[in-house]
């Protein structure tokens, strides 16, 4: 299919008043899933007309056909070269973890406590913990520059000295407070449009985590997380997590498409936010992590889930009626 060409019109002689534009991004998802979307808002919807734009080309017809009446655009990552005449956006968007958390935590979204790495922080044990995570606060995925230290041998201003710090430029790293999952790491992630969950699953570490009594060089080598070739993947996520996660969708409202990871405290049970990955390369449907979701979980189509493409389109549909302009 074009994707710079207006989609067919609903049928039964029905009148559009208004459009819906999806906007494609090849590199995270597959063009099909946008059509099984569209299909759906097609036959839930007749008075909405969808489309489907390109992100690598300005999609010069669409945007024109799309701009003719009250409008919604949807887009899981940035909008790059495909910029809409008129609408209510919908886009991914770059947003630092650090940026994220004060959000989540300013909605009253429970996060562990963190803090920027800057000049003036002191770091006090008795605020962050025994043990504590020194993390990147930009866009690494995958654990990739996360180390858990003694909050001991950082304590004051030694963070200075720590070898993270010392390699990463100024201010971009974090400090937060280690919340233990389990002698078995693990953590959720739910995926969900405008908070309605569309994809789950729980990631357990087949590794062991250090003991948390060991020596400073034992806790750096990890793992405190459960990582692709090291895990095993449950399923269904309970009832209270998937609440949990679409919460999230009041704190960061302008991004549709949340990818929430999310830990439970063994000690305790509680539930806290570490990230919703508001870029957008988390359509776990067809994105590169894909197959190796397909062979962990064993569902040759995820996204019979939590049917997503139905919850997806009456998503659309909602907030396309309510807010196209």
């Amino acid at each position: 299919m074009n994707e710079d060409a207006p989609s067919a019109r609903p049928g039964q002689g029905s009148e559009p008043t208004r459009n819906l534009v999806l906007v494609h991004e090849p590199d995270i998802q597959d063009f099909g899933d946008l059509e099984a979307i569209a299909s759906e808002v097609r036959a839930l919807a007749p008075d909405i007309e969808v489309f489907i734009a390109s992100n690598e080309i300005p999609s010069s017809l669409t945007r024109k056909h799309a701009a003719r009446r009250p409008a919604l655009i949807y887009s899981p990552t940035e909008l790059r070269r495909f910029r809409p005449l008129r609408g209510k956006i919908y886009a991914g968007t770059l947003m630092t973890k650090d940026t994220q958390l004060n959000r989540l935590a300013q909605s009253g979204i429970a996060v562990p406590e963190f803090a920027l790495l800057t000049d003036n922080l002191i770091v006090d044990p008795k605020r962050f913990g025994p043990i504590a995570l020194l993390k990147p606060t930009g866009f690494s995925s995958h654990g990739r520059g996360i180390e858990m230290v003694r909050t001991d041998d950082i304590a004051g201003l030694r963070w200075r000295h720590h070898p993270l710090v010392k390699e990463a430029p100024e201010a971009t790293m974090m400090i937060q407070r280690f919340v233990d999952t389990g002698l078995y790491p693990s953590h959720m992630r739910v995926l969900t449009l405008f908070g309605e969950t569309i994809f789950a699953f729980r990631a357990i570490s087949e590794i062991q985590r250090p003991p948390l009594g060991a020596a400073s060089e034992e806790l750096a080598k990890g793992p405190f997380m459960a990582k692709h070739g090291q895990r095993r993947l449950v399923v269904p996520v309970e009832p209270e997590v998937l609440d949990f996660a679409r919460s999230t969708f009041k704190a960061i409202p302008e991004v549709a498409l949340h990818g929430c990871d999310i830990i439970r405290e063994t000690t305790t049970g509680q539930l806290y936010a570490l990230e919703i990955n508001p870029g957008g390369n988390t359509w776990s449907f067809s994105s590169g992590w894909a197959h190796i979701l397909h062979e962990e979980l064993a569902m040759k189509d995820l996204s019979t889930q939590y049917d997503a493409w139905k919850v997806c389109a009456r998503k659309l549909v909602e907030h396309t009626r309510g807010e196209a302009v």
